[in-house]
């Protein structure tokens, strides 16, 4: 494999705003925006239970540039990817080398290296392909940026009168993670991992509800002047009635008053059909200022020895 420089370019795969912050580079709002969604994925990580850290075998590292999530014993890349690579340091054989290493000496086996359209170099994504990378199923990701700033949902459609957002409590704690763990279709196991949160200096998770049940959330993570929002679902029964929208602007809003200047997001960039949440996104004012690839690595690299198969 040969990370080296080529004539042609990658087409740009979803329009980069330059509005976001004039007095910042294109590259550095690219990589602000993976830093906050990496901080935010490191601490969630540290707040595993230990059971589940120890039978899922949760861990991170910091490998090259890049961060580098690691739980083998969950067979989704959503899980065991690495974030950053090239952002800081250009990316090469060896670098690129050293983060397949870290997923192979701890056995995940579905993994996704994220090359952000910022990497240098630029064309580190059409060299990874050139050498047998291949595209994920959901093949691109948004990167999405904000100035802190207060949202008006009501101007935003956000939420028919009988979806209501709450910060979670001890009563409810429970049955919101169950919710978004139901909405995102994900093994029972997340809903012990996402409850962590709740009480977790730094985050806070809030409940949709319809009446007093839980019918989706969503998570908000701060770290100093910059704040991260993800980890939203909502339940297939309660879609389309402005739920996302409304728990996405209470999170906005609570992270502008708590003192925060940026605010982070990313979700899967649209091919054939409309993505919702990227609208909901779009609609409280975030912008699109980075895409990125979601690279999966060479049957060679994940037939490696070490990989349980």
């Amino acid at each position: 494999m040969q990370l080296h420089r080529r004539t042609d370019r990658l087409p740009p795969l979803h329009e980069e705003s330059d509005s976001v912050n004039s007095t910042m580079t294109p590259a550095e709002l690219a990589t602000l925006a993976d830093d906050i969604e990496a901080r935010a994925w490191v601490d969630y990580y540290d707040a595993a239970p230990p059971a589940l850290r120890d039978a899922l075998g949760i861990a991170h590292d910091r490998v090259a540039d890049a961060t580098v999530l690691l739980a083998p014993g969950v067979e989704l890349a959503l899980f065991n990817r690495a974030i950053g690579l090239g952002l800081r340091t250009p990316a090469n054989e060896d670098s690129v080398a050293q983060v397949a290493a870290a997923f192979t000496a701890a056995g995940s086996r579905q993994w996704w290296l994220h090359v952000n359209a910022h990497a240098q170099p630029r064309d580190t994504a059409l060299s990874l392909e050139a050498a047998g990378w291949w595209p994920a199923e959901s093949a691109n990701w948004v990167k999405m940026l904000r100035p802190a700033g207060v949202v008006d949902a009501g101007a935003v459609g956000a939420g028919e009168k009988t979806l209501r957002v709450a910060a979670s409590t001890d009563a409810d704690a429970d049955a919101i993670v169950d919710a978004i763990t139901r909405g995102f279709g994900l093994p029972p196991f997340f809903a012990t991992w996402l409850c962590a949160l709740h009480g977790r200096p730094r985050w806070q998770l809030y409940g949709v509800f319809d009446g007093a049940t839980a019918v989706g959330g969503g998570a908000l993570f701060l770290d100093g002047d910059r704040a991260w929002v993800g980890i939203g679902s909502m339940l297939e029964s309660h879609r389309r009635r402005g739920g996302q929208r409304a728990v996405m602007a209470r999170r906005i809003n609570d992270a502008t008053r708590a003192g925060v200047r940026w605010i982070a997001t990313e979700t899967g960039e649209p091919t054939n059909d409309v993505n919702p949440s990227l609208l909901n996104m779009q609609r409280c004012g975030f912008e699109c200022v980075a895409t990125r690839r979601n690279l999966l690595p060479p049957l060679a690299i994940r037939s490696s020895p070490g990989t349980t198969t």
